[in-house]
């Protein structure tokens, strides 16, 4: 119930603190609303911490090649 009030409140909420493979350490991970897939879990990324949606990501890459 509290995050589902944080996610209505601020756009994102805390899921918790995750590794990927190669990774030296855990991240923490967001859950937010991509306009355009929903509802997405991601970690904040780079100097400005910035919430993307991995799906996004996923397709900006595919287009790129």
């Amino acid at each position: 119930m509290r995050q589902r009030l944080a996610l209505r409140l601020t756009g994102k909420t805390y899921v918790g603190h995750y590794s990927k493979p190669g990774w030296s350490g855990a991240l923490p991970f967001y859950a937010f609303e991509c306009p355009t897939h929903g509802l997405v879990s991601n970690y904040p990324m780079g100097y400005g911490k910035k919430l993307e949606c991995p799906k996004c990501l996923e397709e900006k890459l595919a287009t790129a090649r």
